[in-house]
This record gives C-alpha cells, structure tokens and sequence, in this order.
C-alpha cells in the first residue's frame, strides 16, 4: 500500500510524500461511486460527465494509452470478472511484446 497519488508522468507515480516510483501496470479501484473525473484530468474522452466509461459493455474496460477500468460495466460479478480478465490478457500482451 502506498500513499496517496499525487500526479501520474508516464510510468512514473509521484506520491503526496513526494517519493516517486516507476509502475508497469496502474489498477484504480475507486469505489462503488465513481470520483474519477475529480482526479484524474486528462482521459482523452475515456469517462463520461458521470465518471463512467463513454464506451459501452464490452469493450468499456479499455482506453487509451494504458487507461483500463474494471467494474463499470454495471453487469455484477460476471462484468468484474470479464473486465478483469481482458484487462490482465492486455497487460500481459503489451508487457510480452516489449521484451
């Protein structure tokens, strides 16, 4: 557990310690009321006004340029599971492919 995020550069995070820590993969779990659009400021249109993804189900789980979300889908248990399933098989070919 860490503290708070500050600001997110890249795959760097930097904590409101000031400690700074590079990240491969960044999983948000926010809660059962979306607070997204009140940190984080740039989603390249990824969330709508109400802090849930524009896309709809299935493909709501994946944005741009590493952004992922799961549990949005509104779909329960199943949604969670299928969201986290696809979110880790495209972690995993991302990270295979850049060895």
């Amino acid at each position: 557990v860490y503290p708070g995020v500050k600001c997110i550069r890249s795959s760097d995070l930097e904590f409101e310690n000031g400690s700074t820590r590079p990240f491969d993969a960044i999983i948000f779990a926010t809660g059962y009321k979306s607070t997204v659009k009140a940190w984080l400021k740039d989603d390249d249109g990824f969330f709508d006004e109400s802090g849930f993804p524009a896309a709809d189900w299935p493909s709501e789980w994946k944005g741009n340029n590493g952004l992922y979300c799961v549990g949005f889908s509104r779909k329960g248990f199943y949604g969670i599971v299928a969201d986290a399933k696809n979110v880790a098989q495209d972690i995993s070919v991302v990270l295979s492919s850049q060895k």
